[in-house]
């Protein structure tokens, strides 16, 4: 179920929220954005404080497989949505 809270959206993962928090909430989520960004796009500063559509942004990358693949293998929803 999808609840919608200010800025904040539960249930889902979009590409507001930072890549640092999914992977924290989601063990799983490191190798997708590997394999979809390649194995050195976590490896640069601040690429996990960024927001997922920034990151597939800066990797030259269509966001919307990604965050389809990280909805479908992460179980856990980050804790919040983008820096605000």
């Amino acid at each position: 179920m999808t609840t919608k809270h200010h800025n904040k959206i539960e249930g889902i993962i979009n590409g507001k929220m930072i890549v640092g928090d999914v992977i924290k909430a989601n063990s799983s989520a490191e190798s997708i954005f590997k394999k979809h960004l390649g194995e050195l796009c976590l490896s640069l500063p601040g690429s996990r404080t960024e927001t997922i559509e920034f990151l597939a942004a800066m990797n030259d990358y269509h966001e919307e497989p990604l965050v389809e693949d990280l909805n479908r293998v992460c179980e856990k929803t980050p804790p919040k949505t983008g820096h605000f």
